[in-house]
């Protein structure tokens, strides 16, 4: 008898990681001809139709109405007919697939042995041991039942009348993804004063300029390898550390917010990273990027600088351990803020983190401003501020350069 066929779900968009079931065609269990219209779907740009690639007996994987994700298989097409022991895959309607499953150890090892496939758990964000033996009918210890989750509450529509628009598809997912990282961690966020003042302007006066933002997504790639813990995600009360550092940048110049992602950037030259980072720019603005440079990323960076925005508190996304803000240049600097899970990192290392990101950018701008003022190494204050406040600098070998009196005494 001859395999049967799958059908998978095409990358009808690259902003897409997975597409709505809205009809079935066909009937389960009846034969279909090749070319049959046996499916149709939604992505967050168009409605598309799902033919069948060759003839036999279609069998359904998924349930109308259900997010399937791209490159899985949505049905199947049996040449000779189903075959007696065969049985439908059972998807729950309310599965919320993701692009890219977290699996444990012990979940990993457990699955090569029982012939299970990783792509048996489409749709969960982590699998551990218990999920593949429940999917094996094993026996697993049973915990107490959680508490139940509060009752949605419907928002009832304004008493002033209006017009009801739905929301795009697009943002609907963007929303269930954001909720569901927002309910699963707990959020906190630091914000730190980088004094990188006029970083901005120095950028822009090397010939050919600089990208300020090439600069902060680089420094931060690099400095992610010292601190694990924030290319990270929590998995099962434990840590998933990733083994590279796929940093993300949020980007929305006319053709809708995406999050581009420079794979392994903690391993490339500033020259290398910087052409990486045009490269993505032009692929967004050309409308020709791929999946990969979309998906994957493990910490993100969003800067609202250019829009003239101070601060502001950055929402964490799905399966990362946090995220970086970037604001606008002001007297004494931008101020940089952190949102990450408490659940992994403690505020003290994060403050760490900025502090010593800021002290990076902070050389950055004094190396390309050119000769400038002395200043502190620590609190980076120029000497003629001090001199102002009573205070001096004295020559130090640890940091090198100079340290203001106010530092030493510990005030």
């Amino acid at each position: 008898m001859r395999a049967a066929i799958e059908v998978k779900v095409p990358l009808e968009n690259v902003n897409d990681v997975t597409a709505r079931l809205l009809h079935w065609r066909a009937e389960s269990g009846v034969p279909v001809q090749e070319g049959d219209l046996i499916a149709e779907m939604e992505t967050t740009k168009a409605v598309f139709e799902v033919h069948a690639p060759a003839s036999g007996v279609l069998q359904y994987s998924w349930t109308k109405n259900t997010e399937v994700p791209v490159g899985e298989t949505l049905c199947r097409i049996f040449p000779d007919g189903v075959p007696t022991k065969a049985e439908p895959v059972a998807v729950p309607e309310t599965a919320a697939p993701v692009a890219h499953a977290l699996f444990s150890k012990s979940a990993r090892a457990l699955i090569a042995s029982s012939g299970l496939k990783e792509s048996d758990f489409a749709g969960r964000a982590f699998v551990v041991e218990r999920d593949v033996r429940e999917r094996l009918g094993q026996p697993v210890a049973k915990s107490a039942p959680p508490a139940a989750a509060p009752a949605v509450e419907r928002v009832a529509a304004p008493s002033e009348e209006g017009e009801l628009v739905p929301l795009e598809r697009a943002k609907l997912y963007e929303n269930r993804e954001l909720l569901a990282a927002s309910r699963a961690v707990l959020k906190s966020t630091l914000f730190h004063l980088c004094p990188a003042a006029g970083l901005q302007e120095a950028c822009a006066r090397q010939t050919p300029p600089v990208d300020r933002l090439s600069i902060i997504l680089s420094e931060a790639a690099k400095l992610l390898g010292q601190f694990p813990t924030l290319n990270a995600a929590f998995c099962d009360d434990a840590i998933h550390r990733y083994r590279q550092v796929n940093i993300g940048f949020a980007v929305d110049m006319g053709s809708g917010l995406k999050v581009l992602v420079v794979r392994d950037a903690a391993a490339l030259g500033f020259a290398e990273f910087s052409a990486r980072v045009d490269d993505l720019l032009l692929r967004y603005s050309t409308n020709s990027l791929v999946v990969a440079d979309v998906t994957g990323s493990t910490f993100t960076v969003t800067d609202l600088s250019g829009d003239g925005v101070f601060t502001f508190d950055p929402l964490l996304n799905n399966n990362q351990a946090a995220i970086l803000g970037i604001g606008a240049e002001q007297p004494g600097g931008f101020l940089l803020s952190c949102a990450f899970d408490h659940r992994i990192n403690g505020g003290r290392l994060v403050a760490e983190f900025l502090r010593e990101l800021s002290a990076r950018l902070a050389a950055h701008a004094r190396s390309l401003g050119g000769a400038r003022e002395k200043s502190c190494e620590r609190c980076f204050q120029p000497a003629s501020l001090l001199r102002q406040r009573g205070h001096m600098l004295l020559q130090s070998v640890e940091p090198p350069g100079f340290v203001c009196s106010i530092c030493l005494s510990g005030y």
